[in-house]
C-alpha cells in the first residue's frame, strides 16, 4: 500500500479536532485479480509497478496503474490520491505501450477501462467504467470517472472531500 502523507493545520469542521500524518495517497500495489491468482499462475503473469499481464482463461488481460485525484478542503493536502489500477483492452495498452515513451504523450486521446481494485466505499467500485488519461512522462495516468456517474467516489472526484474524509479513509485502510 503506497503511502504519502501531510498534516492538517486547522481545526477540522467536522469533529474539531487537528489530523495529523494523513496519509495523500493511498493504493494497491497490484489489481485485485493479480492478487486473487495463484502463485503458479502469477509465473505466466507479469507485473511491473505501472502495468500488469495476465493470463486468464486462454484470454491475455491488461492492467495500467494511475491516479483518482480527489480535491481536499484544505490546500496544503490537496489532492488526495487512488493509485489505482484500470484494467484496459488490448488495442489501448497498445496505444499505451506506443507512447509511454513519447514526450507529448500526454497529448494523447483518452482510452476507456474499468476500475481493477475494490475501494473502502458503501457500492462496489471494482468495474467501474473509467477514462484513462495519460499525462507528461514521470507521471502515473490520470483516471476519471464518468461525469454522470452518482457512485460515492465519483461524487468525491466531482465535488472534492473534507480534511475529514481523508483522515476517514487512511483509518479505513489501516483496518
Amino acid at each position: 500500500m503506497a503511502r504519502v502523507t501531510g498534516d492538517a493545520l486547522t481545526l477540522c469542521s467536522v469533529c474539531n479536532r487537528r489530523h495529523t500524518n494523513l496519509t495523500r495517497l493511498l493504493g494497491a500495489s497490484a489489481p485485485d485479480d493479480w492478487l486473487a491468482v495463484s502463485n503458479g499462475e502469477r509465473l505466466e503473469a507479469e507485473l511491473t509497478p505501472d502495468v500488469c499481464i495476465l493470463p486468464d482463461s486462454g484470454l491475455i488481460r491488461h492492467f495500467i496503474r494511475g491516479h483518482l485525484q480527489l480535491a481536499v478542503d484544505d490546500m496544503e493536502l490537496s489532492p488526495f490520491v487512488w493509485s489505482i489500477w484500470v484494467e484496459v483492452s488490448e488495442d489501448s495498452m497498445r496505444v499505451i505501450a506506443q507512447h509511454w515513451s513519447d514526450p507529448n504523450r500526454a497529448a494523447t486521446r483518452p482510452l476507456e477501462g474499468v476500475l481493477a481494485n475494490e475501494l473502502p466505499y458503501s457500492e462496489p467500485t471494482k468495474g467501474l467504467p473509467v477514462e484513462v488519461h495519460t499525462r507528461d512522462m514521470g507521471q502515473a495516468p490520470l483516471i476519471m470517472l464518468s461525469r454522470g456517474s452518482t457512485h460515492g467516489l465519483a461524487i468525491e472526484q466531482r465535488d472534492g472531500i473534507t480534511v475529514h474524509r481523508v483522515a476517514e479513509l487512511g483509518e479505513l485502510l489501516q483496518r
